[in-house]
């Protein structure tokens, strides 16, 4: 059995996971989709200056309460940063990190400096820190697996986000515990992650990709589940 610990991107909480949660338990694996702090269900909105090493701790507090060794260590988006940063903290409890359209920074630098320049000069410089970032309503797109159902049951779990994790320089992921890269083929061009495609290309570093949109683990559940369920014990 699998100990999978997955990780929601900005904007999102637990509830992100559900139908590949499903998945996986029904596989017979233990899984484990925390909200971070100031999101999902924890979401009050009272505290913007949320930070990386804020959903860090709460996310190895999570795992050293229930002594979870050996986990899978997905994350999906902003979440894949909180991953390997996590895993980093304490890699003697993870065994794998997998990162889905994730962002990853060169080790000591932030999101925030990843942010493509034509990003910037469309819609200017990132939030200061203290913003809490509002969230974008998914839009019905049958090419994409967002049918109207989906929407109207996404949409109102949507909340802010905090800037101020974008900010944080990122660590290198751990020596000793095993990366995997995956790529969502249909993500727009000006999502951070794209950056870090490029760079796996001209470095000749293997990845995967599922024929998806960005939220993938939404509406396609099957292929990322089927995916993390390769390499399960």
């Amino acid at each position: 059995m699998t100990t999978y610990v997955l990780v929601h991107g900005a904007f999102r909480g637990g509830w992100a996971w559900d139908r590949v949660r499903d998945r996986l338990a029904a596989a017979g694996h233990e899984v484990l989709a925390p909200s971070l702090p100031q999101a999902g269900e924890r979401y009050d909105g009272t505290d913007p200056l949320v930070t990386l090493p804020d959903y860090v701790a709460d996310l190895t507090s999570t795992l050293a309460s229930r002594d979870l060794r050996e986990v899978v260590l997905v994350g999906h988006s902003q979440g894949g940063v909180v991953a390997i940063a996590t895993a980093a903290a304490v890699p003697d409890r993870v065994d794998e990190l997998v990162l889905l359209d994730s962002p990853v920074p060169a080790p000591g630098t932030s999101v925030a400096e990843v942010v493509p320049a034509e990003v910037r000069a469309a819609y200017g410089e990132p939030p200061p820190p203290s913003t809490w970032l509002p969230a974008r309503p998914l839009e019905t797109d049958s090419e994409l697996g967002l049918t109207a159902e989906l929407v109207a049951w996404a949409n109102p779990l949507l909340t802010p986000a905090p800037a101020g994790p974008a900010y944080d320089p990122v660590p290198g992921a751990p020596v000793g515990v095993a990366l995997r890269h995956v790529f969502f083929a249909r993500t727009p061009l000006w999502f951070p992650c794209i950056h870090t495609r490029a760079r796996l290309d001209a470095d000749g570093t293997a990845y995967d990709v599922i024929d998806a949109g960005h939220d993938a683990p939404l509406t396609h559940p099957d292929e990322v589940a089927a995916l993390l369920l390769e390499h399960a014990r």
